[in-house]
């Protein structure tokens, strides 16, 4: 019941698909948030810049670490 009768793909498979594309898109987000912090810390001296900086990067770690575990549990 949970196949495409046509195809014999399971349906859980296309939607794990989905799921590691969506975690690969919210990846290249982490790497464009990286990038765009690191331009606008060129740009504007506030007192925040390491800070934010560091951000960034455990934003963009957790982002490989989810894609990484999704494909592990998936």
């Amino acid at each position: 019941m949970s196949n495409i009768p046509f195809l014999n793909i399971s349906i859980w498979t296309i939607v794990k698909i989905f799921v590691l594309i969506g975690f690969a898109i919210y990846g290249v987000f982490a790497v464009v948030l990286v990038r765009q912090v690191k331009l606008m810390t060129e740009t504007l001296d506030a007192g925040l810049d390491e800070f934010v900086k560091f951000l960034s990067y455990v934003h963009l770690a957790f982002a490989i670490l989810v894609f990484v575990l999704a494909l592990i549990i998936l």
